[in-house]
């Protein structure tokens, strides 16, 4: 029996691809709503959709979709895509049932933990930010950082055209992570998306960092709430400043931008640390499991 903890996207894909090579799976799910796959764009370049396609082929509708993409305030639209998180949620549900990959409803809180879990058979870390607090031998390089979105109601749509997400021409978020080993006090920035995604708006991004690796306690949501509702009202006034809800969780990502795609120990595995998950995570979750199945033959 494989052990995958994490029923994100990582975990996921991990457990649909283990299933298709024949291997028993229990999938342990937090069963915490707001989670790094959640509180995504899932946006993606048309080079990388080839992954994904391949997946709704063999696994039905995961949420794959068509959307235009305006980098900056002066960009022309361009097309691209998206992973609509709600519908890949439903859709990855469905196809770990069709697989018979067992899904567990556990929340494992130290590395104690994990001793039943490894005696059973082969574990692979797959839960983000929960990762290092499972195991905290991991590469120093996987960090864990607090990102939040605020999520605005169904109904408000802004005035360009229907289904256009607007992004910063660059993503600030890379370049902290980059900084991230060398910082000496926490450090916070705002990414000022505005993406559809499904029925909600998701409004900008902030991103708080700490010089520890391990991500810490919560920062308080109100505090960062308005931090970023600051940051918007810049561009957005009318949006930044109405209804909506905030939500933030911590997410993986490492400081020198190549994931953790590898063993961790005796029988354990780690698939963590991307800065690009939805681009990346189809071929990495190929690529492990490949692995995984080689050593359990």
């Amino acid at each position: 029996m494989i052990t995958v903890i994490g029923a994100g996207l990582a975990g996921s894909l991990l457990a649909l691809e283990l299933a298709e090579r024949g291997l028993p799976v229990h999938l342990l799910d937090s069963g915490r709503s707001d989670t790094a796959t959640a509180l995504s764009y899932g946006l993606l370049a048309p080079a990388a959709a080839g992954g994904w396609k391949r997946l709704q082929q063999r696994h039905g509708d995961l949420g794959l979709g068509r959307r235009w993409l305006q980098l900056g305030p002066r960009g022309l639209p361009l097309p691209g895509l998206q992973v609509d998180p709600q519908r890949f949620a439903s859709g990855v549900a469905a196809a770990l049932q069709r697989c018979g990959v067992q899904r567990l409803t556990q929340q494992l809180h130290d590395p104690d933990a994990l001793a039943p879990l490894l005696a059973r058979g082969p574990v692979v870390l797959a839960c983000g930010g929960g990762c290092r607090r499972l195991a905290p031998q991991l590469d120093r390089r996987l960090r864990c950082s607090w990102a939040g979105i605020l999520e605005l109601p169904a109904g408000l749509r802004p005035a360009w055209p229907r289904g256009l997400a607007r992004l910063p021409e660059r993503f600030e978020r890379q370049r902290l992570e980059q900084q991230a080993a060398d910082l000496q006090q926490e450090c916070w920035i705002v990414d000022g998306g505005l993406v559809p995604c499904g029925e909600r708006l998701l409004a900008g991004q902030i991103t708080l960092v700490r010089p520890e690796p391990d991500p810490g306690p919560p920062p308080e949501p109100a505090l960062m709430e308005r931090r970023l509702r600051a940051e918007l009202a810049r561009r957005w006034p009318g949006l930044a400043d109405g209804p909506g809800h905030y939500r933030q969780a911590a997410v993986s990502f490492c400081s020198d931008g190549v994931p953790l795609v590898e063993p961790a120990g005796e029988r354990l595995w780690v698939l963590a640390g991307f800065s690009g998950a939805f681009a990346q995570l189809p071929a990495a979750a190929a690529a492990l499991a490949a692995r995984i199945s080689a050593q359990a033959g």
